[in-house]
């Protein structure tokens, strides 16, 4: 019984003790609460302030390394990059290289071939580009006319004009900065032209419609409708292949032909300046 009397006793003194402690604590927190809210605001914004300038430069500071890191990293990886551009582009050049030297070995087989066929280079071709500013049609001529511009010295009459379809016509008079075109349904055009198929050779004539005929082509001629006839180079005036007509009919006694534009859809026309016709002295010595 005595010693059941002392535990109680130990056990009462602990509760105490701790009863202590927490009134103190709750009074602690008590003061803490009230000076907290006795404090100023502007106060704790201001060492808030001071806290973040002080601490900035140092974050800065501690972020240098990892910015230094991804600079190098970038820096290495356009490095490697240029490196492979450059391998490529080594490539690139040894076969153009050996491009170039296949290049100049078939110039040198062609111009031996060329002498042993007796080829005949004819003059290389320039163009010009003019812009439609007038038609004329009607029962006595087919032409337009366009401004050449300061092109109009290097044309001369009879020179080919063309669009994105074929033969137009020929250049009839320059007059300044503008030319007069006949075309080739004008009742006066005259067109040496061939099959492009069978390669029978006429001479294709207007009559100021969208008809065309085909006369003097040989009598077993294999013409049939919708053959495309192209400019035979006949007379050096015209380059040959440019397209100039399709045959609508192919008859016994009589051919005809269709142009491939539309005259009333022209705007910009080519003018290509190709001439291998001799001169005036030099004619009169061959005949």
């Amino acid at each position: 019984m005595k010693r059941q009397k002392v535990l109680f006793l130990k056990e009462n003194y602990v509760l105490r003790i701790l009863k202590n402690f927490m009134v103190a604590g709750l009074f602690a927190i008590a003061l803490l609460l009230i000076l907290v809210h006795k404090i100023d605001l502007g106060l704790i914004s201001g060492v808030s302030k001071g806290v973040f300038y002080i601490t900035a430069p140092l974050i800065r500071v501690a972020a240098l390394p990892a910015d230094a890191i991804s600079f190098g990293y970038k820096k290495a990886a356009e490095i490697v990059n240029i490196y492979q551009e450059n391998e490529k582009l080594r490539q690139e050049n040894q076969e153009l290289f050996l491009l170039k030297d296949k290049i100049r070995a078939v110039r040198a087989e062609n111009k031996i071939l060329k002498k042993l066929l007796h080829h005949i280079d004819l003059p290389q071709e320039k163009s010009y580009t003019a812009r439609v500013i007038a038609e004329n049609g009607s029962a006595f001529t087919n032409s337009l006319i366009i401004y050449l511009g300061e092109a109009a010295p290097e044309i001369k009459s009879g020179y080919a004009v063309v669009n994105e379809q074929g033969l137009v016509g020929r250049i009839d008079m320059v007059s300044g900065a503008y030319a007069r075109v006949t075309l080739i349904t004008d009742i006066n055009s005259k067109i040496p032209v061939v099959s492009q198929k069978s390669r029978d050779r006429g001479i294709l004539t207007g009559h100021n419609t969208r008809e065309l005929s085909l006369i003097f082509t040989p009598l077993l001629a294999e013409l049939h409708k919708g053959d495309l006839l192209v400019t035979s180079g006949i007379g050096g005036g015209l380059p040959a292949d440019i397209p100039v007509a399709r045959i609508t009919r192919a008859g016994v006694e009589n051919i005809t032909a269709a142009p491939l534009f539309s005259a009333s859809s022209l705007e910009i026309v080519k003018i290509i300046v190709y001439d291998i016709l001799p001169d005036n002295a030099t004619t009169g010595e061959l005949e």
